[in-house]
């Protein structure tokens, strides 16, 4: 009996399912508790994939990071390159990371496993990673606010991206210890959704202009 022909190789769509299975192993457990092996049976593949597409496992473990920076990346651009007001554009960059948050848990989780390593991956994984292409769009969106006299001419932009980040990011990096202590439900749609209405009212009565003593 004739062999049925094999099936054409996807190289790309194999070197997706393993970043897709590293993302969700690292982002469970970190990068010291993934095995090489753990993520090729995750992904179906054949061990060897990883070392072809990506090399190593702390070059797939980059690669997971790269994936979901750039994701995120996707999100703040598209907010800021509008051709809405410097607010409009601001409000638009706060909702972008609730909502992008809401949608990406393994973003945070990823995150804090890499600050438990204190950045060592992030360090090595060069300039995709770094925030400085978006940091100088952003801050181009302060600047844009300040000459058109919306915005409080003493901001430091880059301790208000910290700010920004930090006031979306808390809601799910923090959100079972938060939800106990405070007796809320982080995890709710609708907590959440408040929570995010109080965050753009201070921010805006902090940076507008008007607020400014």
């Amino acid at each position: 009996m004739a062999r049925k022909p094999l099936a054409p190789r996807n190289p790309e769509r194999s070197r997706r399912r393993l970043l897709a299975a590293a993302i969700r192993l690292f982002a469970a457990r970190g990068f010291h508790g993934v095995s090489v092996d753990e993520i090729v049976a995750s992904a179906r593949l054949n061990k060897r994939m990883v070392y072809h597409y990506f090399g190593s496992k702390e070059a797939i473990y980059q690669a997971a990071l790269h994936e979901v920076y750039r994701r995120i990346e996707g999100v703040e651009f598209q907010a800021l390159d509008s051709g809405a007001s410097p607010r409009a554009k601001l409000e638009r960059l706060l909702r972008g990371y609730f909502d992008f948050l809401d949608a990406n848990p393994e973003f945070t989780r990823l995150l804090l496993w890499e600050n438990v390593e204190q950045g060592r991956h992030i360090g090595k994984a060069g300039h995709p990673l770094s925030k400085n292409p978006f940091i100088v769009r952003f801050g181009s969106t302060i600047d844009e606010g300040i000459r058109s006299g919306e915005l409080r001419p003493d901001l430091d932009v880059a301790h208000l991206m910290v700010h920004f980040i930090g006031l979306c990011f808390i809601y799910h990096s923090n959100r079972f210890s938060l939800s106990e202590g405070l007796k809320i439900d982080l995890g709710n749609p609708n907590v959440r959704a408040r929570g995010l209405q109080q965050v753009i009212a201070l921010v805006f009565d902090g940076i507008s202009r008007q607020s400014r003593k």
